[in-house]
């Protein structure tokens, strides 16, 4: 979660997060643009490739 905190945050970039347990739930969309953006997918890729690495 720290490494995806620290690069939303450089991207200027605030996702919903729940965390419960051993469950992490993220919701990306730009509420700016009123839907998904090339920002939601590129933080999306990256949180693919952070989970990856566990």
């Amino acid at each position: 979660m720290s490494r995806v905190a620290l690069q939303a945050e450089k991207m200027n970039h605030h996702p919903e997060w729940f965390n419960v347990y051993n469950k992490v739930q993220i919701t990306l969309t730009s509420h700016d643009c009123g839907g998904l953006t090339k920002r939601d997918v590129k933080l999306a890729k990256f949180i693919e490739k952070a989970a990856a690495s566990l």
